[in-house]
């Protein structure tokens, strides 16, 4: 089955990855905003499964592995801050895959 996650990606790569939730989203963003342009934070729809193999990359210590199969899972998704001009390299989402 398809969810909704948000997160948060940087140069380092994936650092939160979390299901899609009003109140997590406006924490994310807070806390996007103050890296000033470092990080991006994004939403992001998969499957269940991808996304139980992105957390365990994460939970490894794995950002890079967990962003390349977030890259290879995500059905729809787009940047939410900062502005998709001012994103983390189109939020090194794309420019990796």
């Amino acid at each position: 089955m398809l969810q909704a996650y948000v997160g948060i990606v940087s140069r380092q790569g994936l650092e939160v990855f979390c299901p899609e939730h009003p109140q997590t989203v406006r924490f994310l963003q807070r806390r996007v905003e103050r890296t000033r342009g470092q990080a991006v934070c994004f939403w992001s729809v998969v499957p269940d499964d991808a996304a139980d193999q992105v957390r365990t990359a994460l939970r490894c210590g794995e950002r890079q592995l967990a962003l390349h199969l977030l890259q290879q899972a995500t059905r729809d998704g787009g940047s939410l801050l900062p502005t998709p001009d001012d994103a983390v390299d189109t939020w090194v989402m794309r420019s990796d895959a």
